[in-house]
């Protein structure tokens, strides 16, 4: 018996009827369309060019990846396909998730204010989740990134400024760049480096933590608090923070990881009043 009929039997075991034949029909549509050979032996470009080449709606193809993801974690618990290919499928699929998940409407992102950071961190202080919040908060990662973080990704330059140096294949634009440690205000800067830092002596004990569960952490604690928030929020307030505090547009997509000025721009620059006062002030001086 081969190796799809038997992932077939395990889904009419563990699946709806309904959700066996999506699923079935989604990986056999995958292997036509990218002429597989051996699933055992796929590339992930094959994943890449599927999700831009297939022609499916955005929730077709998460459909569609789920079925794919399935296989293969199935395929790795029973020895089909060792560790290292199940990893690397599991990370290019999240990675394409994230790309195609239908875009938020602009408006309804929003940067956490200061007392609704104050009471996240109160909430979770001394807890792992403070020190992973924190981590997001003064360097703008996102959780994709988070995950691939190592402590020798982070250095601390002569002035002081901690950097998170990240290797393309940490990043989702698969291109190298450097992030700095920065909060809102110099004095908010100086504190998270000295945080993180004490924190980077036990890395894996103080910042790992499963994107599942953090992810399932971080909703309740939003619904315990009534505070609309989520992992995200955490990059919007950093990148809301560079803008605020006047850094250039091409400075802000780089540190983003934006693979567009564009996006920056429709995302995040909308007039502020308080961000223009500010400005004419420090002009005016």
């Amino acid at each position: 018996m081969d190796l799809l009929e038997l992932w077939k039997r395990h889904l009419e075991r563990t699946k709806s009827p309904r959700t066996v034949q999506t699923y079935e029909l989604a990986l056999l549509s995958f292997i036509k369309r990218q002429n597989i050979q051996d699933l055992r032996n796929m590339s992930v470009k094959d994943l890449y060019s599927y999700a831009d080449s297939s022609g499916l709606s955005s929730t077709s193809l998460l459909t569609h990846f789920s079925a794919i993801l399935h296989f293969y974690k199935f395929a790795f618990r029973r020895g089909y396909v060792d560790e290292e290919v199940y990893l690397r499928v599991q990370k290019a699929i999240e990675d394409i998730r994230e790309e195609i998940q239908p875009r938020r409407i602009y408006g309804s992102l929003k940067a956490l204010g200061k007392r609704e950071i104050e009471l996240i961190m109160q909430c979770t202080k001394n807890t792992k989740y403070e020190k992973v919040y924190s981590l997001l908060l003064y360097s703008g990662l996102r959780l994709l990134e988070y995950q691939a973080l190592r402590k020798d990704f982070f250095q601390l330059d002569k002035s002081g400024i901690l950097w998170i140096h990240l290797p393309a294949e940490a990043t989702k634009g698969r291109k190298p760049r450097i992030v700095p440690i920065l909060g809102a205000t110099k004095e908010d800067t100086l504190k998270a480096t000295q945080k993180i830092l004490r924190w980077l002596e036990d890395f894996e004990e103080n910042f790992r933590v499963s994107r599942g569960t953090l992810q399932v952490y971080t909703n309740r604690l939003s619904k315990r608090l009534n505070i609309p928030f989520s992992i995200h929020s955490f990059r919007h307030t950093y990148i809301t923070n560079l803008i605020n505090n006047g850094f250039s547009i091409e400075v802000v997509k780089e540190f983003a990881g934006h693979a567009h000025i564009k996006t920056t721009v429709d995302i995040y620059y909308r007039f502020s009043q308080e961000r223009a006062r500010r400005m004419v002030e420090e002009f005016l001086r």
